[in-house]
């Protein structure tokens, strides 16, 4: 059962610190030739428990985007909220396209200047206009930007989108696709059977779909969608399941009351050890010793993550 306004909703917080965490996990890891593949990113087709990170937080923005925007627009009026939102997804924008300039510069990053952040704004902005449809057209407009995005990819795109980080803009089309699923998934909360129907449909209509269409992140294929929007689904009812049956985790619900500043500070914190011209450093350390630095990166962010909540500061997607 969602909480009542103006209550922090636990479950979310949670499985959204959860995510932020695993993200910065796997994104210190990335540039570790040492550490397995398993918890790197898939070249191209394939999924590694990696590729499921940046979908589950798109998954938890989802969860109560739809809701915030609506009670704005009854408290603010339309042309506020719609200038709250277009800024923040502009903002979003903006700051991910200095971030990935910046990767480039030191040959991090390749093709269009495109990441995490700017598919995030973008999907933000398309997504808006459709949070006053009811949940099954939402629905039916998600399955069909993701047909259309495939489609494309299949008629000229594929090889631009496999050129960029993040399916580069086209791409954009289908982590919209997600936040869509994911707004309908949070309308469906107060029906558990419902939104466990929808999660093991989509999963299995994934699992189909990549017979012809393969799983892959880096393409942002609709077999990719359907299976890690579903996934993300399963995973957000476990830590439903787990927050109602015992004490939600402390720290991950620290983590998740500001997502976007530690995603920010742990991009700034990064440069600490892929900036330097010192291969033993970070690209050729050892496990163990990339282990260690990764506790001590993880520790550092839940500092300020704490912090921040001790004063109260949180700053909203």
């Amino acid at each position: 059962m969602s909480p009542t306004r103006g209550e922090r909703d636990v479950a979310i917080d949670q499985f959204r610190g959860l995510s932020i965490a695993l993200m910065v996990v796997v994104n210190y890891f990335e540039h570790v030739r040492a550490m397995p593949a398993w918890v790197k990113h898939a070249p191209d087709i394939g999924i590694t428990i990696a590729d499921f990170v940046a979908p589950a937080f798109i998954f938890a923005i989802g969860l109560t985007f739809g809701g915030s925007v609506r009670r704005r627009f009854a408290a603010q009026g339309p042309q506020r909220t719609i200038e709250h939102v277009l800024k923040r997804a502009l903002a979003l924008i903006g700051l991910g396209l200095l971030f990935t300039i910046g990767e480039q510069s030191y040959g991090f990053n390749h093709g269009q200047p495109w990441g995490t952040l700017q598919a995030i704004g973008v999907a933000i902005a398309l997504t808006l206009p459709a949070l006053w449809l009811a949940p099954m057209v939402r629905l039916v407009l998600a399955l069909a930007l993701v047909a259309g995005y495939q489609t494309l990819l299949g008629h000229g795109w594929l090889d631009i989108v496999l050129a960029a980080s993040h399916a580069g803009i086209q791409g954009s089309l289908s982590w919209t696709a997600l936040l869509l699923l994911a707004t309908v998934f949070a309308d469906l909360r107060a029906s558990r059977a419902r939104f466990l129907a929808l999660a093991f449909a989509l999963l299995v209509a994934g699992l189909l779909l990549a017979l012809w269409f393969p799983i892959s992140k880096h393409r942002m294929s609709v077999s990719f969608d359907f299976v890690v929007a579903s996934s993300a689904a399963l995973a957000f009812a476990l830590v439903e399941l787990w927050v109602a049956a015992r004490a939600p985790v402390r720290a991950l619900v620290t983590w998740g009351n500001n997502p976007l500043v530690l995603y920010v500070t742990h991009l700034v914190l990064l440069s600490v050890f892929l900036v330097p011209a010192v291969p033993w450093w970070h690209v050729e350390a050892s496990v163990p010793q990339a282990l260690v630095q990764g506790v001590a990166f993880v520790a550092v962010l839940h500092v300020w993550a704490r912090f921040l909540e001790r004063r109260t500061i949180f700053v909203a997607l």
